[in-house]
């Protein structure tokens, strides 16, 4: 399964990679929005993780999500919310902007290995 997971902490991009790379997926990590732009246009994609607040004077997750969903090459390639932005409300919000899923930071790793188990056996 080859996952994007846009994310401009390397901490938190390592720790994700060395999770979901345990569970036979393929991990390719963007730094930022622009990265990841260029990814989806070189990679074939199953699932796309984006961190919501993606550095100082860059477009935020939110912004990210609405030029993909404008490329028909990602139409339905499923993407997931994984942010610090937790407190009540922030799923729904983040949801109604379009994200499939919601994953909030420290990010609960069985839950989401278990969402991406039950991707995979509709891929």
């Amino acid at each position: 399964m080859n996952i994007l997971y846009v994310e401009d902490n390397k901490i938190n991009a390592m720790v994700m990679q060395k999770m979901l790379s345990k569970n036979a997926s393929n991990i390719i990590i963007a730094e930022n929005g622009l990265t990841a732009l260029k990814v989806v246009k070189e990679s074939t994609l199953d699932l796309i993780l984006v961190d919501i607040n993606l550095g100082l004077n860059q477009m935020d997750g939110c912004e990210l999500l609405q030029r993909f969903k404008k490329m028909d090459v990602l139409k339905n390639i499923p993407m997931y919310a994984v942010t610090a932005y937790a407190m009540p409300g922030d799923e729904q919000r983040f949801r109604n902007v379009g994200f499939d899923k919601y994953f909030s930071k420290p990010v609960n790793f069985k839950k989401l290995i278990s969402t991406i188990g039950k991707l995979k056996e509709q891929v």
